[in-house]
C-alpha cells in the first residue's frame, strides 16, 4: 500500500475529531465530532481502494491491462458503503438519545446532566 499526501487529511481529521470528543462538553458537539470522524475513515479507506492509474474492475478493462495490480480493489468501496450505512444509524441513535435526555435533564451539556442525574440518585435512594 502507497502513502500517498491525500491520506493526510482523513489522518488529521480522526485525530482532531478524537481530541475534539475528548474535550467537548456539549452533547451535540459530541454527535458532529463523531460523524466527523466517521467520515474521515470512511475518506481514508476510499483513498486507499482507489488509487491514481488504477482500473475499476469492470470485465471489459481486464483485456487492456496486463498488470493486476493496475485493478482497483472493490472491498473497501464495499465495506464503506455498510460503514455510511452504520454510520447513519449511530447518529439516529445518537440524536434520538440526545432528544430523551434534554427531555429529561433540560440541558445538553455533559457535566450538567451527569450533575442532575446524580440528583436524582440521591432522590431514589431515599
Amino acid at each position: 500500500m502507497d502513502f500517498h499526501v491525500f491520506d493526510i487529511f482523513p489522518i488529521l481529521l480522526f485525530f482532531v475529531s478524537i481530541f475534539g470528543i475528548i474535550i467537548s462538553t456539549n452533547v451535540v458537539k459530541t454527535i458532529v465530532l463523531i460523524v466527523l470522524m466517521q467520515s474521515a475513515v470512511i475518506l481514508f479507506w476510499l483513498g486507499v481502494g482507489s488509487r491514481f492509474g488504477v482500473h475499476p474492475p469492470i470485465f471489459e478493462y481486464f483485456a487492456y491491462v496486463a498488470d493486476p495490480d493496475a485493478i482497483a480493489d472493490p472491498l473497501p468501496q464495499a465495506l464503506m458503503l455498510t460503514a455510511i450505512i452504520i454510520g447513519i444509524a449511530v447518529t439516529a441513535i445518537s440524536i434520538t438519545m440526545l432528544n430523551s435526555l434534554f427531555r429529561k435533564y433540560r440541558t445538553v451539556q455533559w457535566l450538567a446532566m451527569h450533575d442532575a442525574a446524580l440528583v436524582d440518585e440521591q432522590k431514589n435512594i431515599k
